[in-house]
């Protein structure tokens, strides 16, 4: 069996190999750029010189593949669980843009992402059998204004990146979802829709490839690998079936060999023997009258199938098994069957018997019972040989009324009525329905608001719905609204209609009536529910009218230990230790920090560090001192003030200690959350304006949804269960990490959790490995810390010996001189 399933996987890696010209579609020459103008479009020098690239830019843009090639796309997509995403680009550094999207609205449902403020790759995508997207990430700085080949391939479970022809990342995946049949699903080239995450730099190839090895179209000086996971799934689940199927006729086999060892030790003739006679098999004979049969040696017998006789009295007779039937007898012209008797005058009987008509006569004097009567009032009555007396009760002497009928004595016999609710003769009786007509002796007398019901021998007046019984024929109206009997939801309207009623939702609500949920246009964001109509109840952390701003957790007292300053995030906050102040790892709590004896003070060497709590002071024991403060290298005057960073941070010297804070923008004057009041000095120079993007409205970005809510450059917000940046006017969004999810365990040194954590509706938790109880004490969160930090490096080794394994010898300088 082992050797049968290398020959097949064998055979199949050929077959596969031969197939390798796969099917692509160029989703650039699609979009037929070269023929039209198109806003934030211009062509421009590419990486191959014999193909044209186009330049990407502006904030208004729209490259949708429409008609037939998006169907082609979906169909190549839809084909086979192989495919690969190419792009030839060149991404302008700190821009978060998209670079392929099939994606309905701002949902993304197959996506390529490159993000420049993050230095990721992200593959966003709908899992098979799943609705929420899901994303991969994988940390690769593509946006640094250099050309990259990108290649994103995906077999069945598995997908791996290559960027400039280099391997970088395999991961195992959830398979994508392929049926594309999201409502209003569209394709866009170099953005998410029409407004969202757009790519700036230039694009000279975007293609999708279906099949194995796609990157080879890219990249054909590589190595193509024998099965892919996909084939091999592929070639797995055949192995299987064949396995399967040779187990199954095995076992047939096995029992086809007993089945023919029985065979053989059986009489080959299965002869049947039955009261000293022999029967071969398949014989058949009667015996009585039943008819037997020998089948395989066995006997079985049924009784004879008769004929259907056309009389009324056959006949069976010794020694036959099927009645017959008799002659008849002609008399006076009428014919009689076999049996049937005839009286042709008082006194007299003839019966019919096999075609002759034997008549006797009964004497009166001796058949006929004596009478109680004097002779003079018994009267002798038509067709009967015996004479009666007056007042004689024919019904108790026996008769032959319906079961619904009613006997009755006559002078000289009985007859039959049918009762009250049937028809007929009396002898035969059928029930009447009475609703089929109205009114009089045979129908029914049901008024309005009434349903007629047919029971038998009568009827019952059946109430509509809405209405009660009055008495037997008649029902009222019942308002169902003046009382409890409705079924409208509490924020509905009830109306009362003839036999019924009718609800419907009050202003402000949707739904039947029967179930009202408010309406808050366009939602409610970051896990809010619709409460009351136009109305938000925000999850913890989030505020505004539609949930849309992050509450800052950090503005209520008490938030964190004292020593510790709060840091707010989107949806949540979390503590860190503040400046000269240490967590210590035995107590949750800071503690001071001895800059003296861990160097970190700025003293001149002259002076004496002295430890403070949260700080550290200069001074001077003996001659001579400066309380001078040194400052990277540099001497920095007692008293001395500069800049660091442009301008951006305002630094002093006081008696040896340096220290330095964010230098104030002219917008941060006019708000209470300005970082520069961490200064006591109030006559800080203002930054210049590079290092004040916040305070540019050219600068800021709008809410995917309510275009209305801006932010200002810097801040950040939820969305999506993603946590979304504005920088520079562009919008970034990515997965919380362990350390912005408020859930998390991981932190740096000197910081560490809150006690709340990040909980909204329809968001899955984050940072799994970090939950699930397994940060509950601090041996656990060091080790959750140790393991991330122990996966982060290898995952930086690998990623530096694949880059420098392959990389040529020239673009390994390049790299090493861009660096």
């Amino acid at each position: 069996m082992a050797g049968a399933r290398a020959l097949v996987a064998a055979c199949c890696c050929c077959w596969w190999l031969a197939e390798a010209a796969a099917t692509e579609l160029d989703l650039l020459g699609a979009l037929s750029l070269h023929n039209t103008s198109r806003t934030g479009v211009s062509v421009a020098p590419g990486m191959q010189p014999q193909r044209t690239a186009y330049t990407l830019e502006g904030d208004s843009r729209s490259l949708q593949v429409e008609g037939a090639a998006f169907e082609r796309a979906a169909e190549l997509l839809r084909r086979s669980p192989e495919f690969t995403i190419l792009a030839a680009l060149r991404q302008e550094p700190a821009n978060s843009g998209t670079i392929l999207s099939f994606s309905h609205g701002y949902n993304r449902y197959l996506e390529v992402q490159s993000s420049g403020r993050r230095d990721e790759v992200r593959l966003h995508y709908v899992a098979a059998g799943a609705t929420a997207p899901r994303v991969e990430t994988f940390p690769f700085r593509l946006a640094d204004g250099a050309w990259h080949r990108l290649a994103l391939a995906v077999s069945g479970a598995q997908a791996t990146l290559l960027v400039d022809c280099h391997p970088l990342y395999r991961r195992l995946i959830p398979p994508p979802d392929r049926n594309f049949t999201e409502p209003q699903l569209a394709l866009w080239v170099g953005q998410r829709n029409s407004k969202h995450s757009l790519f700036k730099g230039t694009l000279q190839e975007v293609r999708l490839v279906s099949g194995p090895h796609g990157y080879l179209v890219q990249c054909p000086g590589l190595d193509s690998e024998c099965p892919t996971c996909g084939q091999f799934a592929l070639l797995q689940a055949t192995v299987q079936e064949l396995t399967s199927h040779i187990h199954d006729l095995s076992l047939k086999l096995v029992g086809a060999e007993a089945r023919l060892a029985r065979l053989e030790q059986c009489d080959c003739q299965k002869s049947c023997y039955s009261n000293g006679t022999v029967h071969a098999d398949g014989a058949t004979w009667q015996r009585d009258c039943n008819r037997c049969s020998c089948v395989h040696g066995e006997i079985t017998c049924r009784p004879v199938e008769c004929d259907r006789v056309e009389c009324k009295n056959p006949v069976l007779h010794p020694g036959e098994c099927c009645p017959t039937c008799l002659r008849r007898c002609l008399l006076q012209g009428e014919l009689y069957e076999h049996g049937d008797r005839y009286a042709p005058k008082e006194c007299a009987e003839c019966v019919c018997h096999d075609g002759n008509m034997q008549c006797t006569r009964t004497d009166p004097e001796t058949a006929c019972p004596p009478l109680p009567c004097d002779p003079a009032d018994q009267f002798t009555v038509p067709g009967e040989c015996c004479k009666f007396c007056p007042g004689v009760d024919y019904c108790s002497m026996g008769h032959s009324c319906d079961e619904n009928a009613t006997c009755m004595n006559l002078n000289t016999k009985y007859t039959c009525k049918c009762n009250q609710g049937f028809r007929g003769d009396g002898l035969t009786c059928e029930d009447v329905d009475e609703c089929q007509e109205a009114g009089g002796r045979l129908g029914h007398h049901c008024h309005s608001n009434t349903r007629c019901v047919n029971v038998v021998g009568s009827y019952v007046c059946q109430c509509l719905p809405g209405y009660t019984r009055r008495d037997k024929f008649n029902c009222v109206e019942v308002d169902e609204c003046a009382g409890d009997a409705h079924g409208c939801h509490a924020d509905a309207v009830c109306t009362n209609t003839p036999g019924s009623y009718t609800c419907q939702c009050r202003d402000g609500y949707t739904g039947d009536g029967y179930t009202c949920t408010p309406i808050c246009t366009g939602g409610c964001l970051n896990g809010g529910v619709c409460s009351a109509p136009e109305r938000c109840t925000c999850a913890r952390g989030f505020g505004g009218a539609r949930c849309e701003r992050d509450v800052d957790e950090c503005a209520a007292p008490g938030a964190c230990v004292p020593r510790a300053l709060c840091l707010n995030t989107p949806g949540s906050y979390y503590c860190v230790c503040r400046d000269g102040y240490r967590r210590d790892t035995q107590q949750d709590h800071c503690q001071d920090v001895d800059e003296c004896i861990e160097g970190f003070h700025t003293c001149h060497p002259s002076a004496r560090c002295v430890n403070t709590d949260g700080g550290f002071k200069c001074e001077c024991d003996t001659q001579p001192c400066e309380l001078s403060c040194s400052w990277q290298g540099r001497v920095m005057a007692d008293g001395a003030r500069w800049a660091e960073g442009g301008g951006c941070h305002a630094c002093a010297c006081r008696a040896g200690v340096a220290a330095c804070v964010r230098a104030p923008c002219a917008c941060d004057q006019h708000t209470n959350t300005s970082l520069a009041m961490q200064s006591s000095e109030a006559s800080l120079p203002l930054a210049p304006e590079a290092c004040c993007p916040h305070c540019e409205a050219r600068y800021r970005c709008r809410h995917q949804e309510m275009h209305h809510v801006t932010f200002r450059s810097g801040e950040r917000w939820l969305y999506q269960c993603q946590i979304c940046e504005c920088l520079l006017g562009e919008v970034d969004c990515w997965e919380p990490e362990c350390d912005e999810a408020g859930g998390g365990c991981c932190s740096g040194a000197g910081t560490w959790r809150a006690p709340r954590r990040l909980e909204l509706a329809g968001c899955a938790p984050h940072c799994p490995t970090c939950q699930g109880g397994q940060c509950a004490t601090l041996v656990s969160n060091l080790a959750c810390c140790v393991h991330r930090a122990r996966r982060d490096v290898a995952a930086a080794l690998l990623l530096a010996a694949l880059w420098w394994g392959r990389a040529p010898r020239a673009h390994r300088k390049h790299r090493g001189a861009r660096r």
